[in-house]
């Protein structure tokens, strides 16, 4: 709730109603490491012809270059909200507890939705196009003519329960989604963070006022 109410206060934001208290929950997320390697192939030759009328010769060379992706993040709900994509990089994926079921004693979690063979497809096609994009530069400006994702395998996989606290914030004609990393608590919302707070200070009725919209969070 002091998260929220901070987050609230540096932005600016003046609910137009009370504030309903954060509820926790946990929201299903995989994680992938991927391995293997990409097989490329490039050239090298002259482009020219030379000073004896020979017409340029290139020459095609096959490579492999290694891949090593430690806990890619997707979401495992079809239909995530922009607001979840937002908070998924604020955690760190090495400090998330393994499962246990007592974990969900008296808390809610979304049940996943995408199979894991469909995110493990996802997943090499993420990182095998994050690389044949940046392979050119990795490997000094090369000139790739082919590339193959054949080799790329999925070393490892998790099923991750990601502890939030969610509630709706009235603002500006509508309800809007805000999220807080239950393991951080950094808040994430659809409304644009500001990056300063503002130098002037509110005036003591509207600090007030904002205060009386949040008052039934802040209790005891």
């Amino acid at each position: 709730v002091k998260l929220l109410v901070d987050w609230v206060e540096g932005n600016a934001i003046k609910p137009k109603k009370k504030v309903d208290l954060p509820r926790g929950l946990y929201l299903p997320l995989w994680t992938f490491d991927v391995g293997g390697s990409i097989e490329y192939t490039y050239e090298i030759g002259n482009n020219e012809e030379n000073s004896y009328g020979e017409k340029p010769t290139r020459q095609r060379i096959t490579d492999q270059y290694p891949i090593m992706v430690d806990d890619l993040p997707l979401p495992a709900s079809r239909k995530p909200s922009a607001v979840f994509l937002k908070l998924i990089p604020t955690f760190d994926m090495k400090s998330i507890k393994p499962y246990d079921p007592r974990f969900l004693a008296n808390w809610p979690a979304e049940i996943y939705d995408v199979p894991m063979a469909d995110a493990s497809l996802d997943a090499r096609s993420q990182t095998y196009t994050k690389y044949k994009r940046e392979l050119p530069y990795l490997l000094n400006g090369l000139s790739i003519a082919h590339t193959s994702s054949a080799n790329l395998v999925i070393e490892s996989l998790k099923l991750n329960l990601l502890p939030v606290w969610m509630t709706e914030l009235p603002f500006d004609g509508r309800e809007h989604l805000v999220l807080i990393n239950g393991q951080s608590g950094i808040v994430t919302s659809d409304i644009p963070d500001k990056t300063q707070k503002q130098n002037e200070k509110e005036d003591e009725s509207e600090k007030g006022g904002l205060m009386d919209f949040l008052s039934d969070l802040i209790g005891n």
